[in-house]
């Protein structure tokens, strides 16, 4: 288990991710991947899945997680617009640079991810795991339910366009704690169906910061006990100081 905790002002940046039993086994690599950065009061998290039946689905994974962090930088940079087409359409662009000339569906991953500038947080989403953020009461969380389309696939894919991603906005009163919530499906479907929400509100209302990094730990490892996959998790929570 390699876990990352990171505190910034009123910010706390905290991720874990585990290997699953059968990639252990198997001496293959964790194909999740997770990153986060931030400039001032303003951050982006994000994590990714592999596809397991790709032949390099853990390089496409930490793609996906450069080409995010990217994003942000450009979005921060002012080189590029804090706009739903152009967001999808530059992580898209990002990841495909990265590859170069390699087969781009030896690359396919999901993509979970939070970006937040001023007073908005955008939460990004493409493919299977949870991405979410809950303040004072309101939350967000990307759907899950999967609709098929021809020649569409849920992932980072030689398919993929600006419209496979969902993309939805949620604005901040930055006086009020907040949490954001980011993971794979080994950790989502470990997880009670429609208890997603609420584990968010017990990380914002009443999980210390102080304990986080444990608890998180703390629920890998329960998770681990009956699920085969990788286990990747981050959180940001907002506790604004007196």
């Amino acid at each position: 288990m390699i876990s990352k905790e990171e505190r910034r002002d009123n910010l706390i940046f905290v991720t874990v991710s585990d290997i699953g039993s059968n990639h252990r086994i198997l001496c293959m690599p964790n194909q999740d991947a997770i990153g986060f950065n931030y400039i001032g009061e303003d951050f982006v998290i994000v994590v990714s899945d592999g596809v397991g039946s790709c032949k390099e689905a853990d390089i496409g994974s930490k793609y996906v997680v450069d080409a995010v962090k990217q994003l942000f930088s450009s979005i921060k940079s002012r080189t590029l617009q804090f706009d739903n087409y152009e967001i999808a359409d530059a992580i898209i662009s990002y990841w495909r640079i990265s590859i170069g000339n390699n087969p781009i569906d030896d690359y396919c991953a999901t993509v979970k991810a939070a970006l937040k500038v001023g007073n908005t947080v955008k939460i990004i989403s493409l493919g299977d795991g949870i991405a979410a953020i809950s303040s004072n009461g309101i939350s967000l969380i990307a759907p899950t339910e999967e609709t098929n389309f021809t020649n569409e696939t849920k992932c980072m894919s030689s398919f993929v366009s600006p419209a496979s991603f969902w993309i939805g906005d949620f604005h901040l009163d930055t006086y009020e704690p907040f949490a954001v919530l980011c993971c794979t499906d080994g950790v989502a479907n470990g997880l009670v169906l429609g208890k997603e929400v609420e584990l968010l509100n017990e990380i914002e209302r009443n999980t210390n910061s102080e304990v986080l990094k444990e608890e998180l730990e703390n629920l890998i490892k329960e998770i681990g006990d009956y699920s085969f996959d990788d286990k990747t998790v981050g959180v940001v929570k907002y506790e604004r100081k007196n």
